[in-house]
């Protein structure tokens, strides 16, 4: 006569590496304390995975994917602790970055991140090619590249994350900062999936690359000639008035425009692009999805 040895339930060793997971991560600093709040307002969960594994235990294969079933809850309910407790301390690292002119006659400057916000415009106080600050999560590893070639610095600053399985910290705290010098021609790159603030006032830009992901991006045109490329679900154009605007690439995207603006079959302009000095390309490249184009008041008389 055989005899059928009894398994012991799930529930309660999952519930231990759960908890112990918890208090691995606070005491490293990655989630707050306060989570065991929330975490006992999830106390019906022990009762749910409870049923779960009685009703599945009756069988290997029952009691096999009640593993399933409960591992899975258990994660999920990890996640959304994450989500709801670790942002600001997942945000862990302020870093400041330059780098110098160092004799450079043009430049060519990419900024890129997964997620984070960005804040760009002139720094003219400066003798740096580029100066500023950013936060950083804990698993995001920052690259910095720098090169001549001639007279032209290629300035890149990227990151990445070595967990991108994680949920992203808030946008508001993931900041990237950045001044550029106004005193030589710049080719610009910026690549974002969070919001993007780009004021290009007394920039020498020759041209500007811009792909962003959901978030509002706006971009304050400079006083001076240049080629934009744009690419993003929601983007504002700023243009000074003396600034001549042509917009192609923009049959499939939905545009909000002056009234003065005047359409054609393949492009846009102002009603003043024939005769400015100053004369900007915007081109609309697969991706952009929604872009409003605005005339900025002409600036008081001092």
């Amino acid at each position: 006569m055989s005899t059928r040895r009894r398994q012991g339930g799930l529930v309660f060793p999952i519930v231990l590496v759960f908890f112990g997971l918890m208090f691995l991560l606070i005491n490293l600093g990655i989630v707050d304390r306060a989570i065991w709040g929330q975490i006992i307002r999830f106390w019906p969960v022990l009762l749910i995975l409870s049923g779960i594994d009685t009703l599945l235990r009756r069988s290997s294969a029952g009691a096999a994917f009640g593993t399933m079933i409960s591992t899975v809850i258990l994660v999920v309910a990890g996640i959304a602790m994450f989500q709801l407790f670790a942002p600001q301390s997942w945000i862990t690292e302020t870093h400041a970055f330059s780098h110098s002119l160092d004799g450079a006659s043009a430049a060519e400057v990419v900024l890129s991140c997964s997620d984070c916000s960005m804040d760009i415009a002139a720094n003219s106080s400066s003798n740096n090619l580029i100066s500023g600050q950013l936060t950083l999560r804990r698993d995001e590893r920052l690259t910095e590249s720098v090169r001549r070639d001639g007279d032209t610095a290629h300035f890149q600053l990227e990151s990445e994350y070595w967990l991108p399985f994680l949920p992203k910290a808030g946008r508001e705290s993931h900041v990237w900062q950045a001044g550029l010098t106004d005193s030589i021609p710049l080719a610009l790159s910026v690549q974002t999936q969070g919001p993007v603030d780009l004021d290009l006032t007394g920039l020498q830009l020759t041209s500007v690359d811009v792909s962003t992901g959901d978030e509002r991006c706006q971009i304050t045109l400079s006083q001076l000639s240049t080629t934009l490329y744009l690419s993003g679900r929601q983007i504002e154009v700023l243009v000074p008035q003396n600034v001549g605007l042509r917009v192609s690439g923009s049959a499939s995207i939905e545009l909000a425009l002056p009234s003065t603006y005047i359409r054609s079959a393949s492009e846009i302009v102002s009603p003043n692009y024939e005769t400015a000095a100053i004369r900007t390309e915007v081109v609309l490249r697969p991706g952009a999805e929604w872009v409003e184009i605005k005339t900025l008041d002409a600036d008081p008389i001092p």
